[in-house]
């Protein structure tokens, strides 16, 4: 399924406080006012994604109609797999810059690009905890696709699932206390559930199709996910403990990589039903699944789309 917010900069008095400003005053200076900026941080309204608009991967944030697209990693190199973290003042993503596909962060303005893992195998799809503490990710570095976790500096690595057929596509429930992921242990991929230590590790769907890229709504009363038990890749919800599956994409896909917004009212997602090109861009539905519109318009690849704090 891989083919896989800027805002206003906020100004800091440097100098300030009335002493300083009455010694002024009485020497009769006038200096120009310092001032300093203080971190730029993500609008919940922007949705940050991966678009291959410039020629290669990039991660641009935009908002949530699509409007103003702002590149923030501007590496030759693929970047991709975005996430931010609730405040919006840090992203992690994916990147090829060195050689290998590892993982970064990044100011929500796109400075200081940081690598903070470094493996032979493949480290990929990070996704933050909601206190900003730890990254949840994919990793090769066993051999086989498999879920890891560390501290947001890159330490204290631990392996979460060792199972056959590979897991990934990991997410923190709302409190940070569980993780939902996808697994091919049984054969076909299907929605799990574990504590976010690993322990407790539960199958939530059951079907002989295949059930991906699972997310927890905002309240973590729901998950959302998609699956290709209609004959085609389309986006559907369920009940966090699996239960009341409901589809909420029918077009001609496929319909994937959904990502909710903070408010819980809609869902953000990646669609190839435009032809004849060979590309996909990013819709949102509303979580019910009315009001499907269109937010890039590009003719190349737009997708991986993810609101800030999701």
């Amino acid at each position: 399924m891989r083919t896989r917010d800027l805002f206003p900069n906020c100004s800091l008095r440097a100098l300030s406080g009335a002493v300083f400003l009455a010694a002024l005053f009485v020497l009769g200076c006038a200096e120009d006012e310092v001032v300093a900026p203080k971190a730029v941080s993500l609008v919940p309204g922007r949705i940050i994604f991966e678009t291959y608009r410039d020629g290669n991967g990039e991660i641009y944030s935009m908002e949530s109609n699509g409007s103003d697209p702002v590149n923030l990693t501007k590496n030759a190199a693929y970047d991709g797999e975005g996430s931010a973290t609730r405040d919006g003042k840090r992203i992690a993503f994916s990147s090829e810059r060195d050689g290998n596909t590892e993982i970064y962060l990044m100011n929500a303005d796109g400075s200081s690009q940081t690598r903070i893992t470094n493996d032979p195998g493949r480290d990929e799809e990070p996704q933050w905890s909601p206190d900003a503490s730890r990254i949840v990710f994919e990793s090769f570095r066993s051999g086989l696709r498999q879920i890891w976790s560390m501290r947001a500096d890159g330490s204290d690595l631990r392996q979460l699932t060792s199972s056959s057929g590979g897991n990934s596509e990991p997410f923190y429930s709302p409190d940070g206390r569980k993780i939902v992921f996808e697994s091919g242990r049984d054969g076909n991929e299907n929605i799990y559930v574990m504590n976010a230590d690993s322990t407790n590790q539960v199958r939530l769907t059951d079907s002989t199709s295949n059930d991906r890229e699972p997310q927890w709504t905002p309240d973590g009363s729901k998950i959302v996910f998609v699956s290709d038990r209609s004959g085609q890749w389309q986006v559907h919800l369920m009940n966090a403990d699996g239960s009341n599956v409901v589809q909420l994409t029918s077009a001609a896909g496929p319909n994937w990589e959904p990502t909710v917004s903070i408010d819980g009212a809609r869902v953000a997602f990646t669609t190839e039903r435009h032809t004849p090109y060979n590309g996909s861009e990013v819709y949102t539905v509303n979580i019910d699944g009315t009001g499907e519109t269109r937010i890039t318009t590009t003719t190349t690849w737009n997708l991986e789309p993810s609101w800030p704090g999701r």
